[in-house]
C-alpha cells in the first residue's frame, strides 16, 4: 500500500512539473514575440555626431556636424558615456523618436588602442 501511494504521488509531482515547464515555455514565447513587435515600430536607427551645447532635464541639446541644434531624450535605458558635458564631442544612436539608445564621446568612439587584431 504504502509503495503505490508513493508511486501516485511521483506521478502527481511529475505531472504539476510538466505543466509548470509549459507554462513557462509559453510566457517565455509570449515574451520574445512581444519583443518582436518593438523592434518592428521602430527599427529605424541614426547616428547623431556633433557637440553638446547644454542639457536639461535627461534631454541633451546637440549641435550637429551640419550646424543644426538637436534634442535627444535619454533615460535609464540609454547607454551613457562617462562625464558627457557641454562642450564635449558625442555619437549618438537615436531611433526614430530621437530617445537616445547610447551616447558616447568621440574618443570613446575612435579609441581603437585595446582592439584585438
Amino acid at each position: 500500500m504504502g509503495v503505490a501511494f508513493k508511486i501516485m504521488g511521483l506521478m502527481a509531482c511529475s505531472l504539476l512539473l510538466c505543466l509548470g515547464l509549459s507554462d513557462a515555455a509559453q510566457a517565455g514565447s509570449a515574451a520574445s514575440a512581444a519583443d518582436k513587435m518593438k523592434v518592428g515600430q521602430s527599427n529605424s536607427i541614426k547616428t547623431i555626431r556633433g557637440e553638446v551645447l547644454r542639457i536639461d532635464d535627461g534631454n541633451y541639446f546637440i549641435k550637429g556636424l551640419e550646424g543644426k541644434e538637436v534634442r535627444v531624450h535619454t533615460d535609464r535605458t540609454t547607454q551613457m558615456g562617462d562625464n558627457i558635458e557641454p562642450g564635449e564631442r558625442i555619437e549618438a544612436k537615436v531611433n526614430d523618436q530621437n530617445h537616445a539608445l547610447s551616447i558616447l564621446s568621440v574618443p570613446a568612439v575612435t579609441d581603437r588602442r585595446n582592439d584585438k587584431e
